[in-house]
């Protein structure tokens, strides 16, 4: 994995003394992020990508994810502890979707309780605030990786927009977030224009890790004369504007879409509008090797979106050696 860590990076730092931690990842409570180790979304992928990496470096490294079934099993020297409950997210009515994946990740935290404390970790890592809230209030150290700006205040106009229910939600979520931080001796913030928003408002304990590949895991295996986007189809993501942009071009291009999400069958109804059936291809969401595959592959790549922290798939892409059609611009 590469990394950018910092001098008060307590996961690196503690190598170079000799020690060896039991490390625990506290999961996000929903199955479609918890699949470990075959996890091809964000926040999952790069946990998944650290607790491998610490446990190659001798660390005891443990991962409490929600799963079809109960028990602990050991992939890579990592071990996942599985928490089985029923309950299913309705990801594709939007207005539901929010409301159903925090009431999973509540309830997930409430039920990880009982793990953490049994396994008793020395230093304990929460990479979401709601499945975190409950693990924060334990007296052990703690770190908050926070993947997603999402109620931070200078987000909060986005959020209603792409979802009225955020009105209401989004001050849930700030003051989960808020105390989860204020329980947590390190918050992990990916680039630095949050690291110094957080700091500006006044939080002292910040550290800022940007995301990092293998990038042994990508190769380029030629193009073939299309156009891909692989991420979720929702309203951050923007797909409608590529769509109405790649309506507009003559090229020999097709395009490919790779993913799943709320704003699926819009995406669908604008390529008949449009008549762009014989020219985009949608392919629904793969496991993260075949993604790769067809990375390797494509002759362009674009993410459309409206906003982005520090992307796993922008990185991938560039370990891919292909060009990117829309210029991202985040600091490092």
């Amino acid at each position: 994995m590469v990394m950018d860590s910092s001098d008060d990076d307590i996961f690196y730092s503690s190598e170079l003394h000799g020690f060896t931690l039991k490390i625990l990842f506290v999961g996000d409570g929903l199955l479609d992020t918890d699949n470990y180790p075959t996890s091809n979304k964000g926040a999952s992928v790069q946990t998944w990508g650290n607790s491998r990496e610490l446990a190659k470096r001798g660390h005891e490294v443990f991962i409490v994810r929600r799963s079809d079934t109960k028990g602990e099993e050991i992939v890579e020297n990592v071990n996942l502890v599985g928490i089985e409950f029923k309950g299913q997210v309705t990801d594709m009515i939007p207005f539901l979707s929010h409301l159903t994946r925090m009431s999973s990740s509540l309830y997930f935290s409430m039920r990880s309780l009982e793990l953490i404390e049994r396994i008793r970790p020395n230093i304990m890592c929460l990479i979401n605030r709601v499945s975190g809230i409950f693990p924060s209030e334990l007296k052990m150290p703690k770190v908050y990786i926070m993947h997603s700006p999402e109620a931070l205040d200078f987000f909060k106009a986005y959020s209603i927009s792409a979802n009225r229910l955020n009105s209401v939600l989004f001050y849930v979520k700030k003051a989960i977030e808020k105390r989860v931080m204020q329980k947590s001796d390190r918050v992990v913030v990916l680039n630095r224009y949050i690291e110094r928003y957080l700091r500006m408002k006044g939080l002292r304990n910040v550290v800022r890790i940007p995301n990092g590949i293998n990038a042994e895991e990508f190769s380029n295996k030629g193009e073939e004369d299309f156009i891909l986007y692989a991420e979720r189809f929702d309203w951050n993501k923007n797909v409608v504007s590529l769509i109405n942009a790649f309506a507009k071009i003559r090229t020999y291009y097709n395009l490919c879409l790779v993913g799943s999400g709320p704003e699926e069958e819009k995406i669908r109804s604008m390529m008949q509008q449009k008549k762009l059936r014989d020219r985009v291809i949608m392919v629904p969401a793969v496991p993260r090797r075949k993604l790769l595959e067809i990375m390797s592959r494509c002759s362009v790549f674009v993410l459309p979106s409206l906003f982005e922290v520090y992307p796993n798939v922008v990185l991938e892409a560039m370990a891919s050696v292909n060009p990117l059609l829309q210029e991202l611009i985040w600091e490092q």
